[in-house]
């Protein structure tokens, strides 16, 4: 899934940090501790602002998670796979392997991560109702107000109807219900998200020029941001409409080279990892395939053991999520690949290795596509 720390699960996901995370944590802790706590709690010391800040932040990224969880709890539950959530410096985003095959499906995941940030919003306003009332905790009510304030921004922000925001899901779903066009509707929701982007840029320097530098910046770097995810998510389209086009028989790789389960990892790093220059070799027991073997099994093996290790004592054992059919296409390859984790797949019919199909294999066959403009 690319750089990042693991952190624990939750409903089955893996939540994930990414390492630009903690640029924006620092930053948004700092702004609370040097700027909104010390207007809306004067007469603290500096290192009471400090925790209440490093406090606020913390739940903000709380309520960001939860946001982020909603979507994928509802994706779960409506046959999605979504199998980890990554913390990033914007925010949060949730690994799709695919999206969803009918607008009132997309409806229902884009409604679902600010319908929980409202409940958060609503839940922090009745408890700093109640700090307030009896006079206990200033600086919980001021937390807990803090929080009110940012689910309602993270909600009106989100709900944008420009893509890939929850509003642009919202807008595609809805003008994908009335088309029965996903292509067009993403073009529109895309088209929008575009034009958000612009005016947000286009505000963040005149913030800039007006003498708000820090946050002019803001503007123009979640302007891009939102630019370059309204394209892609078009793009992405594009690409999975013509790979779900593609048969992986016309696209996999036939003449499969094929490692026996007693050869010895030595044999094979010098017979088949240098002499064929791949980093995978199906593995077969009397005439069967039983496995894989790849360069990570062999990293794992100190390389004075390499000529007493056996293949069988290091391989991944197959199951059924790794096998497809020729007649499967290519953006079902992908997905599984994205899913799992995994850099290929093997393509089995009526019981016997035919082919296998890579990562690379796919995206040679779209660069081919894209060079021949077909």
């Amino acid at each position: 899934m690319g750089r990042g720390i693991k952190l624990f699960k939750i409903l089955g996901i893996q939540i994930s940090l990414d390492y630009t995370w903690f640029i924006v944590f620092g930053l948004v802790a700092w702004s609370l501790a040097q700027g909104y706590f010390p207007l809306t709690l004067p007469g603290l010391s500096i290192m009471s602002y400090v925790l209440i800040g490093i406090t606020s932040a913390i739940l903000l990224f709380a309520c960001v998670l939860i946001h982020e969880l909603s979507h994928s709890y509802t994706s779960n539950k409506l046959g999605l796979d979504i199998k980890e959530i990554k913390l990033f410096i914007f925010g949060g985003v949730a690994q799709l392997t695919k999206e969803p095959d009918d607008p009132t499906t997309e409806l229902k995941i884009a409604v679902a991560g600010p319908a929980a940030s409202i409940a958060l919003a609503g839940i922090f306003w009745i408890l700093t109702q109640l700090v307030k009332t009896f006079y206990l905790y200033p600086i919980a009510a001021a937390i807990f107000e803090y929080l009110t304030t940012i689910n309602i921004v993270l909600v009106i922000f989100n709900m944008i109807p420009g893509f890939p925001l929850d509003g642009g899901r919202v807008l595609r779903a809805l003008w994908w219900k009335k088309t029965g066009d996903i292509h067009k509707a993403t073009r529109v929701a895309s088209l929008a998200g575009k034009g958000f982007s612009m005016l947000l840029i286009l505000f963040g320097f005149m913030q800039i020029f007006f003498g708000n530098f820090v946050g002019g910046l803001w503007m123009v770097f979640i302007g891009m941001f939102l630019q370059q995810a309204a394209e892609s998510s078009y793009s992405q389209l594009l690409v999975k409409k013509a790979l779900e086009q593609i048969k992986i028989g016309d696209a996999m790789t036939r003449n499969v080279v094929v490692v026996t389960e007693d050869s010895t990892l030595a044999t094979v790093v010098e017979k088949y990892f240098f002499g064929y220059h791949f980093v995978g070799f199906p593995v077969a027991s009397d005439g069967r395939i039983v496995g894989m073997i790849t360069l990570n099994n062999v990293r794992t093996i100190p390389k004075e053991l390499w000529a007493t290790t056996l293949v069988r004592d290091v391989l991944n054992r197959i199951t059924p999520d790794i096998i497809l059919s020729p007649e499967d296409n290519a953006m079902d390859a992908l997905s599984r690949m994205i899913s799992l984790d995994v850099g290929r797949i093997l393509i089995m019919e009526n019981g016997k290795l035919v082919g296998i199909i890579t990562r690379r294999d796919i995206m040679k066959l779209m660069e081919f596509k894209v060079d021949l403009g077909v």
